[in-house]
């Protein structure tokens, strides 16, 4: 996802200022006081991403979040989205526009107005949701923070970019809503699919992946230190983009220069492999245009482009592509059992065929080569 400078905040009114003043003060003298003692009776404590310990009373039950996969992460920690009061506009439109909000219609309608597409926080509408916890970018700047901990709410904050952070949010996640044993089971299952994925190492010459975070308005590719180079890597593949760092704007001619052999579509804007590379001449002497290798990544109960607990789905999806004739990929029938699996664990839901043709764009992707393969 794309990283963005924030703009500068309103100033807040004078009471949320001094409400926000008193309890951190309050916040900082109990700290001081007490350390890293165990949570009282009931409660919940866990260390952030910032090294900040989480205190609750117990389980949070109100919840807004501001990074963009933590609303449909609880939501699979919890078994539904009880919880979630408010989130990101971002990740309410792929609730929306994906199988979540079928699943579970009341996502749907959870308020989206939390922050705007820079995460910076609509304090005033978020202090009337009444959370008892708020999950923000921690690796952003102070400008996303310090205004929701200056109005007295209490903040976890994330970090981005690797698996690493992507388990250090499930598990932080399990113990703030009392599901602790669910998160560890939900880290075994997705620990043990990384390991089979990189014991099943393909013989194939490595293909050069590049992945379009946004096609319209301006290109935009994951270069290193993104978590889409992560699994390019991890699947067997290169990632040319990689020579820039984090999603970066790109032209034309830097695209036609690394000349790759597959092309990931992204989900954060309406782009599709017909409408915006087959038919664009700009775009006609590109390899993967030629061999006609470009995919719309898939859009399940969170986008599959950015870290989320349907991450394992991901790898073995790429994995089949990059390499389809077999030597390290996939036929497509083990990913759409694995996707059944996955859907009933994470969501008590029984996947239908319609609904898995949905989530793997098989329209859009329908005159992609090798696509076929994940029909039903």
């Amino acid at each position: 996802m794309p990283v963005l400078d924030a703009p500068p905040l309103p100033p807040l009114p004078r009471r949320s200022l001094l409400l926000g003043a008193g309890l951190a003060a309050g916040s900082a003298l109990l700290a001081g006081c007490g350390g890293a003692r165990p949570p009282a009776p009931g409660g919940v404590s866990a260390v952030d991403q910032r090294g900040r310990r989480i205190e609750l009373a117990g389980p949070a039950k109100r919840i807004v979040t501001i990074v963009i996969p933590a609303a449909s992460m609880l939501v699979a920690l919890d078994s539904g989205p009880d919880r979630l009061v408010g989130m990101n506009a971002s990740a309410a439109e792929a609730i929306r526009g994906g199988i979540l909000g079928e699943i579970f219609p009341r996502a749907a309608a959870i308020h989206s107005g939390a922050a705007d597409q820079s995460f910076v926080p609509n304090v005033e509408e978020i202090l009337g949701l009444n959370p008892d916890l708020v999950v923000q970018w921690a690796d952003r700047g102070p400008g996303i923070l310090a205004p929701l901990e200056n109005a007295g709410l209490t903040v976890a904050g994330l970090t981005y970019g690797t698996q690493a952070d992507l388990e250090a949010w499930i598990t932080l996640f399990g113990t703030l809503i009392g599901r602790p044993e669910r998160a560890a089971t939900l880290l075994d299952r997705m620990r043990g699919r990384l390991e089979s994925i990189r014991a099943a190492a393909p013989t194939g010459p490595p293909p050069k992946i590049v992945y379009f975070n946004q096609m319209r308005g301006g290109l935009k590719v994951a270069g290193k230190g993104t978590y889409n180079d992560f699994y390019i890597n991890l699947v067997g593949g290169t990632n040319p983009a990689a020579t820039l760092t984090g999603i970066t704007a790109v032209n034309v001619e830097q695209v036609l220069a690394w000349d790759p052999d597959v092309v990931l579509v992204g989900n954060f804007d309406a782009a599709t492999p017909e409408q915006d590379v087959y038919r664009v001449p700009a775009w006609r002497e590109l390899s993967a245009v030629r061999s006609r290798r470009v995919y719309k990544i898939p859009l399940g109960g969170y986008r599959w482009d950015p870290p989320s607990q349907e991450s394992p789905l991901m790898w073995r999806w790429l994995r089949a592509l990059a390499f389809p004739g077999g030597d390290g990929g996939d036929d497509g029938d083990g990913l759409r059992a694995e996707m059944v699996d996955d859907y009933r664990f994470l969501y008590g839901h029984g996947l239908t065929d319609a609904q898995a043709d949905r989530i793997l764009a098989t329209e859009a992707n329908a005159g992609s080569a090798h696509y076929e393969r994940f029909g039903s």
